[in-house]
């Protein structure tokens, strides 16, 4: 069993979106959403995520134009150091882009500083490599994680959680400037740490969220590093309270809360159908084993049915379709290999259990002596 949570995925591969369904960042979210209801937790931590992108594009474009230097950057694009400097020339960077004029002038200087712009030593051609690489599809603000259709089959996420289908950000990458820091830490602020925000944080300490809010709001502070208490904060408790449920739900199961009450609807329906039959075969004076073997159907309907309520897995759906259920009816293929080999074992597993259990009860009402009433 502890080789077997060696080989699953984890959070931190999750978060980085290294996995695979069902294991996946999509599916986390929804059962944070629909099953935990503490969605504003993994909403806060992508916000941030996403905010280290927009400064991590930021640093890149002050690298461009002179404001830093390779001295600047050896310790990360979140150090001290960084966010010092870059503090110093807020004012002036947001005077120079502003909204009319911040294509033209980011693209005049661009060029001017590609032709003259130096980077001394070994290490330069790696930062040069970096600014060159650096990413052109981060919008200014991230795209919703869950779309409205929840989903297709098959499909590992919605089309519009991938942040490279937004065709705006290319034009949206030249028009970055300070002002869109602050703007996107403000928004943070208003959405999760002021009283009564519309995802408002009750899993923090109240002392961490009160200076947060000092630290921007009387501060001016707009960089990451504000954030990142709160961050590491809320990934310890996302991997103490929410990962393990969600890794019991879709690594040992495979169907929704609402699938589940389904099964069990259908299988005590089943199972009352089956005994119902059993006694009136019964009674009705039919010899025993012969038309009497025909209520191992619906015993074994119902067997499997209340099996599949208890477990949380039904065992054709891995064995037959490969799928696992994202919302209610909604799919994805099973490709995490660990994951795979457990629902493929458990599914053989409780298929065999039902088909036992649904024999024996056909085994005992055929045994059963006919009465005619």
């Amino acid at each position: 069993m502890a080789s077997i949570r060696n080989d699953l995925p984890t959070l931190e591969q999750v978060l980085a979106r290294k996995t695979q369904p069902p294991v996946c960042l999509y599916n986390l979210y929804i059962i944070m959403r629909d099953r935990l209801h503490m969605e504003e937790v993994l909403d806060f931590y992508l916000d941030v995520q996403h905010h280290q992108l927009l400064w991590r594009r930021y640093v890149k474009s002050m690298r461009r134009s002179g404001y830093l230097t390779e001295e600047d950057l050896v310790d990360g694009f979140q150090s001290p150091r960084v966010v010092s400097r870059l503090s110093q020339v807020g004012s002036f960077d947001e005077k120079k882009t502003s909204p009319l004029s911040s294509t033209t002038t980011l693209d005049k200087q661009q060029q001017q500083q590609r032709g003259r712009l130096q980077i001394p030593g070994a290490g330069g051609g790696r930062i040069e490599e970096d600014l060159q690489s650096e990413d052109m599809s981060v919008p200014l603000e991230r795209p919703p994680l869950v779309g409205e259709d929840g989903g297709g089959e098959g499909d590992d996420e919605p089309s519009n959680y991938n942040i490279n289908s937004n065709r705006n950000a290319m034009r949206e990458k030249a028009m970055l400037n300070r002002r869109d820091l602050t703007d996107s830490a403000q928004r943070i602020l208003m959405k999760y740490l002021v009283p009564a925000a519309s995802k408002e944080l009750t899993q923090l300490p109240p002392e961490l969220k009160h200076t947060m809010r000092r630290e921007i709001e009387q501060g001016g502070r707009d960089d990451p590093l504000v954030f990142q208490d709160a961050k590491d904060y809320l990934f310890e408790y996302m991997r103490r309270t929410a990962y393990p449920k969600f890794l019991r739900l879709k690594v040992w199961g495979n169907l929704t809360l609402w699938q589940q009450l389904g099964r069990l609807v259908v299988g005590l329906v089943s199972l009352l159908a089956a005994f119902a039959t059993a006694f009136s075969l019964i009674f009705l004076d039919y010899p025993q084993w012969g038309t009497r073997f025909w209520v191992l159907l619906p015993f074994w309907i119902g067997v499997l049915n209340v099996l599949c309520f208890l477990t949380g897995l039904d065992p054709l759906w891995v064995l037959l379709f490969n799928v696992s259920e994202t919302t209610t009816f909604h799919f994805n293929r099973i490709r995490q290999a660990p994951v795979k080999r457990i629902l493929w074992s458990r599914s053989a597993w409780l298929l065999a259990l039902s088909i036992i259990i649904a024999v024996v009860l056909t085994i005992i009402f055929a045994a059963v002596p006919s009465h005619r009433l």
